[in-house]
């Protein structure tokens, strides 16, 4: 069977691509199949004709669009990606006779609404696709019926959309490496977080806004330390990476193996920078220095607030204090550029921890300089959130909303602060 595997376009004026990693998992998951991937956020000229002559050419028997991000939740002024999507989803239609199916992390947040919203997509692989993916590839090929692949989103024959049941979690020691040879890596090479390697899959963490929980599950489930020192070693040699970044949702958790794929990359020679997300709980001076051995230059912090109240609310498994510590190991160590996300208007957001967040962020500039670096958002109600349960409980949203259109989280009785944080963020150009 002929598969093309296409990332959705994110729109005109695109900048920052990020390697499709999801693609390449799902190419190295297809073995005696013909596959081809195109990205249209790299392409020059006119994104959507470029992806035309790309599926003429290639006549894909099954072609794939992976909707990895619904909009720019990161960004004061929010962009919705759904329309470029639906232009992606359009063009496969016209160019192709087979099945159009869709996949990624930010269909499996939406599925339902995405397979309501655009009839033109065949089928939907929600959550993990390595699997399902390549089951509904062979039931395809085989003339059988696809309601019998498990974690699909297919249609009834009247065109409504159903879902046909959860599979279970995929043992990392089953995939095959990410196939990093689908695209070529020079578009992405130059933006810092452009390659991603993944060690583990799911977190035991209970942050109430985050969905990793739902896409990926509570419970770890690692990649042999050696075979990231080898994705490594072949994004360096093979491919021409110059840096990459841990996809983890958090890198340190748990420790033990994270220890032990820095000791990989070590034995392998430290091949590649790297930059990775890091809670603040349990970090240690030993643990940074061997990331710094291993090739970290970067450690992201997500505190995303600055009071122990409102850490509480948000279900963060850190203090201020520990927040303040790790801080001050990096600085000290005096190797690592770091950067930090907060929230503006978190639930349990005050006054004084509003103060205190930004005289914290000065002090780290002041001390740190360039290599100290801010992100001030919103935080978007996603579903299958406890925030979402929350919105609900404080009248912000309805039960039945429809979260596919951005909804904003800002606690009702403080929202004086978020638009405090945005003519500040609007003066300084953000």
């Amino acid at each position: 069977m002929r598969i093309a595997l296409v990332q959705s376009w994110l729109g005109p004026g695109t900048t920052d691509p990020v390697f499709p990693i999801g693609l390449a998992s799902l190419a190295a998951s297809l073995p005696g199949h013909v596959v081809a991937a195109f990205d249209p956020n790299v392409a020059p000229g006119d994104p959507m004709a470029a992806l035309a002559g790309f599926l003429r050419d290639f006549a894909p028997d099954l072609t794939g669009v992976s909707l990895r991000n619904i909009d720019s939740t990161n960004t004061r002024v929010n962009v919705s990606y759904l329309p470029p999507f639906g232009e992606t989803v359009a063009v496969a239609r016209q160019e192709t006779t087979g099945p159009v199916v869709v996949g990624g992390a930010g269909f499996s947040m939406f599925a339902e609404a995405v397979m309501a919203g655009w009839p033109a997509i065949d089928h939907g692989v929600a959550l993990e696709g390595e699997a399902a993916f390549a089951a509904l590839a062979a039931t395809l090929e085989a003339r059988g019926d696809p309601a019998a692949v498990p974690s699909l989103w297919t249609r009834r024959p009247d065109g409504s959309p159903f879902f046909t049941g959860p599979s279970d979690k995929i043992d990392l020691a089953d995939l095959p490496s990410p196939d990093f040879s689908i695209l070529p890596l020079a578009p992405y090479v130059a933006v810092p977080w452009g390659v991603g390697v993944e060690t583990k899959r799911g977190c035991a963490l209970a942050c109430v806004y985050c969905p990793y929980g739902f896409l990926n599950g509570r419970r770890y489930r690692r990649k042999a330390p050696g075979q990231v020192a080898v994705e490594v070693v072949a994004l360096r040699d093979v491919h021409g990476a110059r840096r990459f970044t841990f996809l983890d949702s958090v890198f340190n958790l748990p420790a033990d193996h994270a220890a032990a794929v820095m000791e990989a990359l070590i034995e392998a020679g430290s091949p590649l920078p790297w930059s990775a997300w890091f809670a603040e709980r349990g970090l240690t001076r030993d643990f940074l220095t061997l990331a710094r051995r291993a090739g970290c230059d970067t450690v992201i912090f997500s505190p995303d607030a600055f009071s122990d109240e409102a850490l509480g609310a948000l279900g963060k498994a850190s203090s201020v204090a520990e927040i303040e510590a790790a801080y001050a190991l990096v600085r000290d160590l005096g190797c690592f550029e770091v950067s930090y996300n907060f929230f503006k208007n978190p639930p349990g957001q005050t006054a004084k921890a509003a103060l205190a967040m930004l005289r914290f962020i000065l002090k780290a500039r002041r001390e740190m300089g360039r290599k100290a670096h801010f992100e001030l958002n919103s935080i978007r109600v996603e579903p299958h959130t406890a925030l979402a349960r929350r919105a609900v409980a404080e009248g912000i949203i309805p039960p039945d909303a429809d979260l596919l259109a951005p909804v904003m989280y800002t606690q009702p009785k403080t929202a004086w602060i978020e638009k405090g944080f945005d003519l500040l963020l609007r003066a300084a150009g953000k």
